[in-house]
């Protein structure tokens, strides 16, 4: 009984669900996670709310309120000050209401993602974005022997939060206009 209740806790932890408000709690967490991974790497310190596409280097990144606080304050912290009161207030504001993703994309010439588009599956139901900022103009990159010749474009997509559960399951699709899709699935209940 004691094993049982030990490996309760343990694996609650991490068993969090996205936090459409932040308590006071919660915004001490955010903080804290911050400043003391400030010399994270920066892919590790957005490990919780990043998803891998099946190639392996595409990406995508759930910005939550918990995860915006913490990236701000990391980013004081790496200028050696403290997040004032008004930022602590401003930058969870900025994921109100709404699922915003950050995505990296590879293709085979400048403008490959100009015309992109994105969809948000909930429970099997499309859910159509409210801004999508594809990026025009990639910038070229080396992955090394896997794509030889390929530029790296970051998109942007914007989702209505339509009363989603903290803890669904969500799947972000990215479509070519040659209908390739990019799928990147979101576990909500790992994160925060």
């Amino acid at each position: 009984m004691v094993w049982i209740l030990f490996l309760f806790f343990v694996f609650s932890k991490k068993a969090n669900a996205v936090y459409y408000s932040l308590s006071d709690e919660q915004i001490r967490q955010a903080i804290e996670y911050g400043e003391n991974n400030k010399d994270t790497d920066y892919f590790a310190f957005l490990d919780e709310w990043t998803t891998v596409a099946g190639d392996g280097y595409e990406w995508a990144t759930l910005n939550t309120k918990f995860s915006l606080l913490a990236y701000e304050a990391r980013q004081a912290a790496l200028e050696s000050r403290k997040l004032t009161q008004a930022e602590i207030i401003r930058f969870p504001l900025e994921a109100e209401d709404i699922l915003s993703f950050h995505v990296v994309l590879y293709g085979n010439s400048s403008d490959f993602a100009k015309d992109y588009h994105a969809v948000l599956l909930y429970k099997n139901k499309p859910i159509q974005p409210f801004t999508e900022q594809n990026n025009a103009h990639a910038k070229p990159a080396n992955l090394g022997v896997r794509i030889p010749a390929s530029y790296r474009a970051i998109c942007k997509y914007d989702f209505p939060n339509y009363y989603i559960e903290p803890d669904a399951e969500i799947i972000l699709v990215v479509i070519s206009p040659s209908n390739k899709e990019r799928r990147f699935a979101f576990k909500l209940g790992e994160m925060r």
